[in-house]
């Protein structure tokens, strides 16, 4: 009985070795997982320079000038104005051309990025949009999730950042559309350091160079 029960203990020992060596355990970082990322304090009198567009403009180089009075960053690239709701998390609101017309908004904002960012973390809001050149208006419903924080290689070079998933519900009259949206948001520069909208190119973008003008 005991040479039989050891060679039973020997045979399940054996078993769960091989058991446990055919297992692929997920690879998990507790400090990326730990990693959270509060609220930036945007630097006056920086800059950041994209390729691509930005939030749907053709201008690349976009400089700080200002926080207005009427609670929005401000930055600036060749007479076009960026205006990042402050109370929105830093959100695009609005997108104003060289004429002072609006190229692009969002009411209140584009809710793309909440804060403090997280791994896992989940959010989503209403806004309404407007688009200057096709006079097009729609009712938007975005939601994101916090997908991992990792490194990004963009132009700038390698950037740990956090993954942001969304989705993007679209409804004009009669029509709705959707497409899904990738962000990448790095704490060290701060800001979103690259986007891929798989509904529409012109709003893809990924940071060339930043820092002190």
């Amino acid at each position: 009985m005991k040479i039989a029960n050891w060679l039973s203990l020997a045979l399940l020992f054996r078993l769960g070795v091989a058991s446990a060596e055919d297992i692929e355990l997920p690879s998990i970082s507790l400090l990326d997982e730990a990693v959270v990322a509060e609220v930036p304090v945007p630097l006056k009198d920086s800059f950041q320079e994209f390729v691509g567009r930005v939030g749907s403009v053709d201008c690349q180089r976009w400089e700080v000038t200002a926080i207005n009075e009427k609670g929005f960053l401000e930055s600036r690239c060749k007479g076009f104005q960026s205006l990042l709701s402050i109370a929105g998390n830093y959100n695009l609101s609005k997108m104003i051309g060289p004429d002072g017309q609006p190229v692009v908004m969002f009411e209140p904002y584009y809710p793309l990025v909440q804060f403090p960012l997280a791994v896992n973390k989940s959010w989503e809001g209403d806004y309404l949009g407007f688009l200057g050149a096709e006079g097009l208006r729609w009712e938007g419903h975005l939601k994101c999730r916090v997908a991992e924080y990792a490194p990004v290689r963009v132009a700038a070079g390698t950037l740990d950042a956090f993954r942001i998933e969304c989705y993007d519900h679209q409804k004009s009259g009669m029509l709705e559309t959707g497409a899904d949206i990738t962000v990448w948001y790095a704490p060290q520069v701060p800001g979103v350091v690259k986007t891929i909208n798989r509904g529409d190119a012109r709003w893809n973008s990924e940071l060339k160079d930043y820092g002190p003008r």
